[in-house]
């Protein structure tokens, strides 16, 4: 007997070896197609007996295929089966609607592969009943003239090859998750250990600077003769002048530094706000309440989808604004608020997502989310680069800049457009206005 023909349609390389093994298992004949296009060009020579059809992918999606399929007189007798990540009963209805037999969900099992295949009658009877001598016997009911009863379905034990085509689509799942933790953490470790190696060169270059400049520097003069006389006198008046002289300007120096330390007001108008402008009132200075500054936004840069929101480029940025603080003698918290805008996404766990294509509806998706944030809310608060770079700006600062590292609440999909209207390019374009960092300067309160 010639074996029957199966077709399988889909752009996921591991759902295509999963489902074949499945299928092998019923002494089927399977080919593989990773497109739509592809399986319309290789239907013009050959028939199959049944086709699997994927829902979502990439160029022409499934129902278009089946459409196609029912379309050509000589091929729109073949059943079609799809199968999809989707399970709401709008799907089904849709995709028998265009001519698909019915539809799977994108983890089957064998049992739900022998139903379908007898099903569509692509099995013969065999399935349906266990071999040996005693089946081919006719039923007494039948005998005896009467319907037979519907015989019990069985229900074969799953082999070893069958557990392992189960159970290595989970394990390659885990592995890939385990693996990109790793990379995150060893991007995380190499990061410090730059940061850590620049900021030690930077010591090292600025130490032997100054060993190069003490020396070159000429050498002392020969010591004058000593002084007698009146000459000595006048030596030690001027010694005594300069000795008093330097330590009035030292006394000046720390009192104009006692008054920028207490005084917000020393910092430039881009930093601290401008208290020229308010009018003085008399007030006691006991009740007096003490001054709250007002939050001072700083840069807000864009993160694209699937980038670490701490990237090197924007640690970058944030290091040279830290640094800008420092200069203008700021004091107070420095927040980075972070914030994730939720993106229309297609894939699955184990290949990972992808921004979904532009002209897919947005109630699409495979997923609504930011895999990219929940990641970085995992590794990202104990980020080695950002504390190294808060050690740095502490230590500098002798503690008056504290900076502070805050993730947005994720307000789930309020305020986008309506998934129902609205396409993947337009839901993704509010997503990513969405998605960024903000560094924030919030001044410590003073009293007047």
């Amino acid at each position: 007997m010639t074996p029957k023909r199966a077709l399988i349609v889909d752009d996921s390389k591991s759902a295509r070896v999963v489902l074949s093994r499945l299928l092998e298992k019923h002494d089927l004949s399977v080919d593989l197609c990773d497109s739509a296009e592809a399986a319309l060009h290789f239907l013009r020579e050959n028939r199959p007996d049944v086709i699997f059809m994927d829902h979502l992918m990439s160029g022409i999606d499934g129902l278009s295929a089946v459409r196609a399929i029912k379309s050509d007189p000589r091929i729109a007798s073949i059943p079609i089966m799809m199968y999809t990540s989707q399970d709401h009963d709008v799907y089904a209805d849709e995709a028998r609607a265009v001519g698909a037999a019915g539809v799977l969900p994108k983890q089957m099992s064998a049992s739900d592969i022998t139903q379908v295949l007898a099903q569509l009658q692509v099995l013969p009877g065999r399935e349906a009943t266990p071999a040996g001598p005693a089946s081919a016997a006719p039923p007494p009911a039948e005998a005896a003239g009467l319907p037979a009863a519907p015989a019990a379905p069985v229900v074969p034990p799953l082999s070893g090859a069958e557990v392992r085509a189960l159970v290595e689509p989970l394990l390659q799942e885990q592995g890939i998750e385990l693996r990109r933790f790793v990379v995150a953490s060893l991007d995380g470790v190499s990061a410090r250990l730059v940061t850590e190696v620049d900021e030690r060169l930077r010591r090292a270059v600025g130490e032997l600077s100054a060993t190069i400049a003490k020396a070159t520097e000429p050498p002392p003069l020969a010591p004058p003769p000593r002084p007698t006389g009146w000459i000595a006198l006048a030596v030690v008046a001027s010694l005594a002048a300069a000795g008093f002289g330097a330590f009035a300007w030292q006394a000046r120096l720390d009192l104009a530094a006692s008054r920028v330390a207490a005084a917000p007001a020393a910092l430039p108008a881009s930093v601290a706000e401008p208290a020229a402008a308010a009018p003085a009132v008399a007030a006691p200075v006991a009740s007096a309440p003490p001054a709250r500054a007002s939050t001072l936004p700083g840069p807000r840069l864009p993160v694209p989808y699937g980038e670490t929101p701490l990237a090197p480029a924007r640690m970058t940025a944030l290091a040279n604004w830290l640094a800008d603080l420092e200069r203008r003698g700021f004091a107070g918290v420095a927040r980075v608020s972070i914030s994730a805008g939720e993106f229309c996404l297609t894939g699955n766990p184990a290949e990972g997502y992808a921004p979904a294509p532009g002209e897919l509806p947005a109630n699409r998706c495979d997923v609504v989310g930011n895999p990219a944030d929940d990641a970085q809310r995992v590794t990202g608060k104990d980020s080695p680069p950002l504390a190294s770079l808060t050690d740095a700006v502490r230590d500098r600062s002798h503690g008056a800049i504290e900076v502070r590292l805050v993730y947005a609440t994720r307000a789930g999909t309020a305020g986008y457009p309506p998934a129902a209207d609205a396409s993947a390019a337009q839901w993704n374009a509010v997503a990513q206005t969405r998605n960024f960092v903000q560094f924030v300067a919030e001044p410590r309160a003073v009293a007047p």
